[in-house]
């Protein structure tokens, strides 16, 4: 199971100067990403890079809009071109790396978010998604590592509170799994996929009434896997 969080940014700081023209094309663009009509978006960049085929800005959008278009090698090319003729932005070298990670090229992706945090290291996504990045390698603690300090930075984000407990979940640390996992539906009330994890620990620690609980509230809210494991662990007794 995996947990999503945004994958790009799309705010962009021209910091190269563009004609009335192309500016205005990239700014539709943007507009058009927002309501997610990537075609059209796609149209007003290739103009865009008719008039100037040396701004990143550009290629780093034409990127995104690939890579939701399932066009990933695609998205890696323009993130590369973007990176050659802009490599202090880090939000391009983030977005490579989620690029990276979709393609299941996670060593890849980790030297993209390295670099992403030496550029910007009070991002709290970056630290997030090579979190996730890490999981993928199973290499847990350091993961832990990651979540733990975004947390510092937005200590409020559900899911990396989730994730923290997954990773300590699959590292058998279940009370501080738990804690995680509870934190995360105190701030997110409706997040399935913690109370069904919590109510595995119970399950773990021989608190059938406990367990049962959780996975009817995960299943409530139409988490599928909680179904299954109610039928298998309670509704059989």
């Amino acid at each position: 199971m995996s947990i999503k969080y945004p994958l790009f940014i799309f705010i962009c700081l021209l910091l190269f100067s563009c004609a009335p023209n192309e500016e205005e094309k990239i700014q539709q663009a943007k507009s058009l990403m927002q309501s997610e009509e990537w075609d059209k978006a796609l149209v007003q960049l290739e103009e865009a890079i008719a008039y100037n085929d040396q701004n990143p800005t550009t290629f780093n959008l034409r990127g995104i809009i690939k890579l939701e278009q399932g066009l990933t090698a695609a998205a890696i090319a323009d993130f590369d071109r973007s990176v050659a003729l802009d490599s202090s932005d880090y939000r391009t070298v983030y977005n490579r790396g989620n690029a990276h990670y979709q393609m299941e090229e996670y060593s890849k992706a980790i030297d993209d978010f390295d670099a992403a945090i030496r550029l910007q290291p009070k991002a709290a996504d970056i630290y997030i998604n090579r979190g996730n990045t890490l999981v993928n390698l199973q290499q847990y603690t350091r993961a832990v590592l990651d979540y733990s300090f975004a947390l510092k930075l937005d200590e409020d984000n559900y899911l990396t509170h989730f994730n923290l407990g997954r990773a300590y979940f699959l590292m058998d640390s279940l009370e501080l799994a738990g804690n995680s996992f509870a934190q995360s539906v105190q701030i997110y009330s409706t997040f399935a996929p913690a109370y069904y994890f919590l109510g595995m620990i119970a399950m773990e620690n021989d608190q059938p009434d406990a367990a049962c609980l959780h996975l009817q509230q995960a299943a409530d809210l139409g988490y599928q896997q909680a179904e299954e494991a109610k039928k298998l662990y309670c509704e059989a007794n």
